[in-house]
């Protein structure tokens, strides 16, 4: 194997390891990979720092655990089962990353799948479970800082595409020199930033994957300004708060009642979000007075602008509206109350100060002076290196690629973005149809970013997209459930699903259509819903 030249003798001891006893063997097979030189690995020249063998528990089978890096400083995580079915899944990362959680990739695991995840080139300590009494390690305060992007080009370009590439190239080495294998199937799954992960793997490097699942990919539009504009734009000029945080919820509870039921159904989920026209003035406080269940003009002025997105002075939109139904996902953006001096929310901030602009303007830059007409058109150099946004999947299509791409209607990202991208794609192949040969939109009505909200928001996407790979068994309705427990990504603690954690079934169909109540039969489940085409 050319790519690992130099290494042939730690390979061969692998291989003799891998032919003694089976549960002696894979341990001995593991510590002997950790002698395997990745030095000569074209174009990702890596560094095996450590490997573990874990027994099976019941949950997991017997695993190689391998960590290791490529040049400069791309961290990789890869688990190699006992059993393997001769699949590999590389599991995408989330916001700033700078870790690696290799526990979401547990349900392919599980199903002996060798599994593989990146921090995107950068690694940072991370607070351990015992310290933060969740549980867990503190994934999140590393996720959603941006201090190592100050004037860290080379750091900005791993994190965009090049880290991935790498990480992908250096985890196939690995597990094709454990196995002494080929891989027969190469699947990618995330969401978020690992949605944006999946996309410009099959734009820049349409031979990586058979099979990909992209959900709400971040950043499809290279300045996706509306994690800071909804704050901006709900500002005085004084800098005060217009519409409070502890009134969003009411103007919820409105929108949902005028809405919900448009449907046919008042589930607390609105399936077709364009088609909701909500009339705000209903909330006008009759004493002029604001409280937390009415609005001032003011107040409803701002819902509406939050509502109808950003543009610029000459009328062009530059950003998304708040999605109906999607209401309380925008505290996250509103953090104080009417009247109180506003903040921004903190990884906004950062990607203003580090990420953005040209010149990062660094710690002492305020989000409150972003000026729309002077500031948007400054955001696209750095943007564009990191937005999946080129349609042209003809490589990825030609090479026999599956793309899978989902998005929840409740989702603060928008899903217009994504919506706007498949139909370019679908011009750019030559039509829906042959678009249809190896790309799927579902749209997932009150699903939140990823995860959560009202709807339904765990699909098994992994076995979707393996039978389309492997048995040419295009998707077609798609079963989403909602579970009374846990709406972390799935992981091991979805699948395999336990039916006595599942609350409700809803049918999802492939845009443009989503699922509408018949009007007859139990409302929870998924044999009582039809399609219909959406508004958009």
């Amino acid at each position: 194997m050319n790519m690992l030249r130099g290494s042939g003798m730690a390979i061969s001891m692998v291989a003799f390891a891998m032919q003694s006893e089976p549960a002696q063997a894979d341990a001995q097979a593991c510590q002997y990979l950790a002698d395997i030189s990745l030095s000569a690995l074209l174009d990702a020249p890596s560094q095996i720092t450590g490997t573990h063998f874990v027994p099976a528990d019941g949950k997991l089978p017997s695993f190689c655990d391998v960590m290791g890096y490529t040049a400069p400083q791309v961290g990789w995580r890869v688990r190699l089962p006992e059993d393997w079915n001769g699949r590999f899944h590389m599991e995408g990362c989330g916001t700033l990353c700078g870790v690696r959680m290799i526990e979401n990739a547990d349900d392919p695991l599980s199903r002996n799948t060798a599994v593989a995840t990146t921090d995107m080139g950068r690694s940072a300590p991370v607070a351990p479970a015992e310290w933060t009494g969740t549980g867990r390690p503190d994934y999140s305060t590393i996720m959603r800082s941006g201090e190592w992007a100050y004037n860290n080009v080379e750091q900005e370009l791993d994190y965009a595409y090049r880290g991935t590439h790498k990480a992908v190239l250096a985890s196939k080495a690995i597990v094709t020199a454990y196995y002494s294998n080929d891989i027969d199937h190469a699947y990618w799954r995330g969401c978020s930033t690992g949605g944006r992960q999946g996309l410009m793997l099959a734009q820049r490097f349409p031979w990586h994957f058979d099979g990909i699942i992209a959900g709400a990919p971040a950043g499809i539009e290279p300045a996706y300004i509306n994690i800071f504009w909804r704050t901006l734009t709900n500002l005085t000029k004084g800098r005060r708060v217009i519409l409070g945080q502890s009134q969003i919820p009411a103007l919820h509870a409105e929108v949902m009642k005028q809405c919900d039921g448009a449907d046919g159904l008042k589930d607390g989920v609105i399936d077709d979000p364009w088609a909701c026209k909500p009339n705000l003035s209903v909330m006008k406080c009759n004493s002029g007075r604001s409280s937390d269940s009415c609005l001032t003009d003011d107040q409803i002025s701002a819902a509406e602008r939050l509502y109808e997105g950003a543009f610029l002075s000459d009328g062009l939109r530059v950003s998304w509206g708040l999605p109906k139904g999607g209401e309380l996902g925008v505290m996250r953006y509103i953090l104080n109350d009417a009247g109180e001096e506003g903040t921004f929310e903190p990884m906004a901030q950062d990607r203003l100060r580090y990420t953005w602009f040209d010149y990062d303007p660094g710690p002492a830059y305020d989000a409150g002076t972003f000026d729309l007409d002077r500031d948007f058109p400054r955001l696209f150099t750095k943007g564009f290196l990191q937005a999946p946004s080129n349609p042209d999947l003809t490589d990825f299509k030609r090479r026999g690629g599956k793309l899978i791409t989902y998005q929840g209607l409740n989702d603060l990202l928008n899903a217009e973005p994504l919506i706007d991208y498949v139909k370019k794609v679908e011009r750019v192949v030559g039509g829906e149809e042959a678009a249809d040969e190896f790309m799927r939109l579902y749209l997932i009505p009150g699903m939140n970013h990823c995860r959560g909200g009202t709807g339904v928001d765990t699909v098994d996407w992994v076995t979707e997209i393996q039978a389309w790979v492997e048995d040419d068994d295009a998707p077609g309705t798609v079963m989403g459930y909602r579970r009374d427990r846990d709406i972390s990504l799935p992981g091991a603690g979805a699948w395999p699903l336990d039916p006595d954690t599942v609350i409700k079934t809803r049918p999802l169909y492939d845009y443009p259509n989503s699922a509408r109540y018949t009007g007859q039969g139990d409302e929870t489940d998924a044999a009582n819903f039809e399609p219909q085409p959406l508004s958009h």
